[in-house]
């Protein structure tokens, strides 16, 4: 297991989180990507290995509820648990502001990304159908802080 460290965002990490923005979504502007994560998200996290950035996380305050905007890793750091541990942190962030359930959106197709959730508990709760610019499915997933 590497050791890795999730902390806050940094003004510092822009660039970082922006290049892993580009190489995990293939933004047609993965600026303006970064800028909506940083008007509307209420908390922002990085996965900082060696001290440079390896992954993100973004979240949304929507009341009762939050929402993960994005989350992405660096594709040579996947799979080593970064994800894992960035989506631990939200759920931290979320007992911690009273949060009852925790949201995303993930493609019909992304099977791990789908197999990580459902292991952390979250369950589909519905689809947005052509939710993607590629008209690909969107799973809308729950996960029920309630009930930890």
């Amino acid at each position: 297991m590497l050791s890795v460290i999730i902390r806050q965002y940094r003004s510092k990490d822009y660039w970082d989180v922006l290049q892993i923005d580009k190489e995990a979504f293939s933004p047609s502007n993965a600026a303006y990507d970064v800028y909506i994560y940083l008007k509307y998200g209420s908390a922002i996290f990085v996965a900082e290995f060696n001290g440079k950035v390896v992954g993100y996380i973004t979240i949304m305050d929507l009341g009762e509820k939050a929402k993960i905007m994005s989350i992405a890793v660096k594709k040579e750091f996947r799979r080593m648990g970064i994800g894992s541990k960035l989506i631990d942190e939200a759920i931290r962030w979320c007992i911690l502001n009273d949060k009852k359930g925790l949201l995303l959106e993930v493609r019909a197709s992304n099977i791990p990304a789908q197999k990580l959730y459902k292991k952390k508990g979250f369950k589909i709760i519905g689809i947005h159908p052509s939710y993607y610019s590629d008209g690909e499915d969107a799973y809308i997933m729950l996960l029920n802080l309630e009930e930890q």
